[in-house]
């Protein structure tokens, strides 16, 4: 039988010892990130006798060192009264109090070097923030769970039941894994990772290749000569082809290995439990992480497939919760790799309570979408021809046709694929060229609707939905301006019906 160890949530709590190793660790990477240039400079020109550079560097590195350990010393938390207090600092003292029912996020994060030492970070997530509010740096495991069972909870729970002990957790532990679980498996890990962020990967890759040709010209070409010109003049003549065939199905595979790799570490070990209308999903290989989504807390449900994952049934989801602040890129949520469309029901099923809609039937945008499109990729392609024209170059102006009809062409996918449904208290937005993104929108997390219509759309009777939500803006564009009308006032009647709250 396990020992019986008590966390006492409702009187202040400090960080475990050990974190006093991250202390330390925190303390050396921050000054050494911030002092790694000078020393890389230092260390190239082999000028160490500036032994004043040292004692900055001592005196930076015991500052920074004093000042988090007093952050450590000054720092706790506790749960009172449906709140949780966040109390730091020593002579500058704050204290953050946040309420349970406003918590929609709880994730606890394991880096490398929680990992050594075996501590966990959990992050607390709230509305109204263009970050992270809390992070509470430093607790075991068990313990971190147990906070985040009191954090997550909804049932009202006075002072006396804020103590939790570990053979509870440990139960609880336990009837998860008697609970609905799906786990991605490592063959559709590696699946999804042959076929995901084509072009975020390469566009990374050619930003980064050039800065290591710009740094090696730096370092090993003193004069005007370039890099590039040595690469040209040893291939040029009759090697030309075949290095440009070399460097392009090596970049394709630098990148599929890239994409690969960087799955396989993210996304190592996934599992989902699926228990009393909450997602806790865990994954990471050399960064761990526990993700507890509340089912209430969801705003968007949003999954995407391309043509080789529709062969494999396997579908990319991505959960939306709310974000903190409007430019705020990263996203609030949970990112779930590799599902097929029974688990992807399944997930769908436990949020909403509902299975997956037929999107047989459903609205399309007016066809005068594709005029315009192509009206505005015309403006580059004239622009090109003047260019030409004015620098004696018109016999390359077929390499104008081309691009101009590979444009086209994505252009006519783009309005092939976009359809939106509205049915059963969802709006449903289906779009994409190449990966098909299909977008679930509760109607009760809609908090605002408007209506816009230019001069020119009013003649023909088409305009744009923009439909507003803690996770983002959805915007219709080119619609029937009669059909979005009575959307909207299905919309508001629904939502003045139901009065669900959106967080």
């Amino acid at each position: 039988m396990s020992q019986k160890i008590s966390y006492n949530f409702s009187l202040p709590n400090k960080l475990d010892k050990k974190a006093l190793f991250l202390v330390l660790g925190t303390t050396l990477y921050t000054v050494a990130r911030a002092a790694w240039p000078i020393i890389a400079l230092m260390f190239v020109k082999r000028e160490f006798k500036s032994w004043y550079f040292f004692a900055v560097i001592g005196v930076i590195i015991l500052t920074t060192f004093v000042t988090k350990l007093i952050n450590y010393f000054y720092f706790s938390y506790q749960v009172v009264d449906d709140e949780l207090i966040i109390k730091k600092g020593w002579l500058n003292k704050s204290t953050t109090v946040v309420k349970l029912d406003k918590i929609h996020e709880v994730n606890l994060n394991q880096k490398f070097v929680h990992k050594i030492i075996g501590l966990y970070l959990v992050n607390i997530d709230t509305a109204g923030s263009s970050s992270t509010e809390i992070e509470i740096n430093g607790i075991d495991f068990q313990k971190a769970l147990a906070l985040k069972d009191v954090l997550t909870s909804s049932v009202e729970i006075n002072p006396e039941s804020r103590t939790i002990s570990s053979e509870e957790n440990d139960e609880a532990i336990i009837e998860d894994q008697s609970a609905d679980k799906i786990k991605i498996s490592l063959i559709s890990l590696i699946k999804i990772g042959l076929t995901r962020n084509y072009l975020q990967t390469f566009g990374l890759l050619i930003a980064f290749s050039f800065q290591i040709i710009d740094q090696l010209q730096d370092f090993f070409y003193k004069d005007d000569a370039s890099v590039y010109d040595d690469i040209f003049e040893a291939s040029y003549d009759e090697y030309l082809g075949l290095v440009g065939v070399v460097l392009f199905f090596g970049l394709i595979a630098v990148v599929v290995i890239f994409n690969l790799a960087r799955t396989l570490l993210t996304y190592y070990n996934y599992q989902i439990n699926l228990k009393d209308k909450h997602l806790t999903a865990s994954y990471g290989l050399t960064d761990s992480h526990i993700i507890s989504v509340p089912a209430n807390k969801v705003q968007m449900f949003q999954f995407q497939q391309n043509y080789f994952q529709k062969l494999m049934n396997l579908f990319e989801v991505k959960i939306k919760q709310v974000e903190s602040n409007e430019d705020n890129k990263k996203k609030k949520g949970l990112i779930i790799p590799g599902v097929n469309h029974l688990e992807l029901n399944t997930l769908f099923n436990v949020i909403f309570s509902n299975n997956l809609i037929d999107l047989k039937n459903g609205y399309k945008p007016h066809i005068r979408v594709l005029a315009i499109k192509i009206a505005i990729l015309c403006i580059p392609a004239i622009i090109s021809l003047i260019i030409l024209y004015f620098t004696d170059s018109l016999l390359f102006s077929w390499i104008i046709l081309p691009f101009f009809s590979l444009g086209c062409l994505l252009i006519y996918m783009g309005y092939k694929n976009e359809k939106m449904v509205f049915k059963d208290d969802f709006v449903i937005l289906k779009s994409g060229i190449w990966d098909i993104t299909t977008t679930y929108l509760p109607i009760d997390k809609i908090q605002k609707v408007s209506i816009s219509q230019s001069y020119f759309q009013e003649k023909r009777q088409i305009g744009s939905l923009n439909l507003y939500t803690a996770a983002g803006i959805i915007t219709l564009y080119y619609y029937d301006f009669n059909m979005l009308q009575r959307m909207v006032n299905e919309i508001l009647y629904k939502i003045e019906k139901n009065k669900h709250s959106w967080m």
